[in-house]
């Protein structure tokens, strides 16, 4: 069980009713960080960093409270947006911001090093301030390429399946041109998969033949959330490559 709890480095949370007063975390997740005792969690994104106080239940639960509005309001979310969360030690999170399209919120950064108030509360840095230094904060494969997520429902378990990308995506990014997508999975295998461009009225671009092989493959299930980044696309073959991120469902 140590070993399971272990890779937990990521999970995901969809904004339900309530979302805006507080964000409960998973349990498999409460789990693996119950040894740590600060009151507080540190979220950033591109916004900015939050210090949002960490609040436990007597089952060893816990939730997001204190400050998680300012976050919220921040970004604008809605019923039906999620939020991905990436553990990256002790409390502290990188948090990416999803619309119900599955495409990531493009938001302008504006900080480059988080800056404490004097109630210890942290703030976006002063968009008028001259920055220090210019440091991404998110992780370099997450925020060079054009992405989208998909969370998986039952009608993705079928041999003839398909998934839909994103209309926005597909046609900022020229996707509808190409015959097929090569998916790159976490261990680096690649899987061919062949795409289904309807252009009448509306376009639309799904993946279809070879998809269910890299279903079963990597072990998908419902609820699960895939995360597409275009890594390359060759107009001369006619081909996109994608890498795949698998963020487990919560239990």
């Amino acid at each position: 069980m140590e070993g399971k709890l272990a890779t937990i480095r990521h999970f995901f949370k969809v904004m339900m009713p309530g979302f805006h007063e507080k964000l409960n975390l998973p349990p498999a997740f409460c789990e693996k960080v119950k040894q740590e005792k600060s009151e507080w969690a540190i979220v950033k994104s591109r916004k900015g960093t939050w210090k949002v106080r960490l609040c436990r239940n007597g089952e060893g639960l816990m939730c997001l409270k204190d400050g998680w509005a300012n976050f919220v309001n921040k970004h604008g979310l809605s019923i039906g947006d999620f939020v991905l969360f990436e553990h990256i030690g002790h409390l502290h999170f990188n948090a990416f911001v999803f619309d119900p399209s599955a495409c990531e919120r493009e938001f302008v950064m504006e900080f480059d090093n988080e800056h404490e108030g004097a109630n210890g509360n942290y703030h976006p840095r002063n968009t008028n301030e001259q920055p220090t230094a210019t440091k991404e904060s998110r992780p370099s494969s997450k925020n060079k390429n054009p992405h989208f997520a998909v969370t998986m429902q039952p009608h993705h378990a079928h041999k003839r399946s398909k998934v839909t990308i994103p209309a926005e995506f597909s046609r900022t990014n020229n996707i509808f041109k190409n015959s097929s997508v090569t998916l790159r999975d976490p261990c680096k295998k690649q899987w061919l998969v062949k795409l289904l461009v309807q252009k009448q009225g509306r376009i639309r671009c799904r993946m279809e033949r070879g998809w269910y092989d890299f279903y079963v493959s990597n072990k998908l299930k419902d609820g699960d959330v895939c995360v597409f980044n275009m890594v390359r696309r060759s107009i001369k073959s006619g081909t996109v490559l994608m890498d795949v991120q698998i963020f487990a469902a919560p239990p």
